[in-house]
């Protein structure tokens, strides 16, 4: 039988509007299992954490304005090769993000989802599991 750890899921959150990554950042603190590694609300502070502190999972808004997240995502990534990343997603197509990415480790979520959610596909990232699902008020 596998152990699983009794560290806490380290977590990143990366998202260009403060108030959702603050938000985020609350909320994951509050919870047991979880430690905050970092917030960053820009590509180049993302990169800069990611490669400092190695999270667990990065919390990714897919879109900067009218832009993808895909370089950035790449590049933490290469940064972290052993983070999982769960998008969180606007628009409704949960294999586009994941494709233009190109990896298998991205976890997506709707944007309408509630933090309840969302927490619970970060614990999922972290072991691993496929997320991938509208929330479950739009099932």
């Amino acid at each position: 039988m596998e152990r699983v750890s009794d560290l806490p899921t380290r977590v990143v959150v990366v998202d260009d509007q403060i108030m959702v990554s603050e938000i985020m950042a609350l909320s994951i603190s509050k919870e047991r299992d979880f430690s905050l590694a970092g917030v960053a609300n820009t590509d180049r502070d993302a990169a800069q954490v990611v490669k400092r502190e190695h999270p667990d999972v990065i919390v990714l808004n897919y879109r900067k304005g009218d832009e993808e997240y895909v370089g950035v995502a790449r590049s933490m990534l290469d940064e972290s090769p052993n983070s999982r990343i769960v998008i969180v997603s606007g628009t409704g197509d949960y294999e586009r993000p994941r494709e233009a990415i190109g990896i298998d480790r991205a976890r997506i979520v709707s944007k309408n989802s509630s933090i309840a959610e969302i927490l619970s596909a970060i614990r999922r990232a972290a072991r691993g599991e496929l997320v991938a699902a509208a929330p479950s008020h739009a099932r």
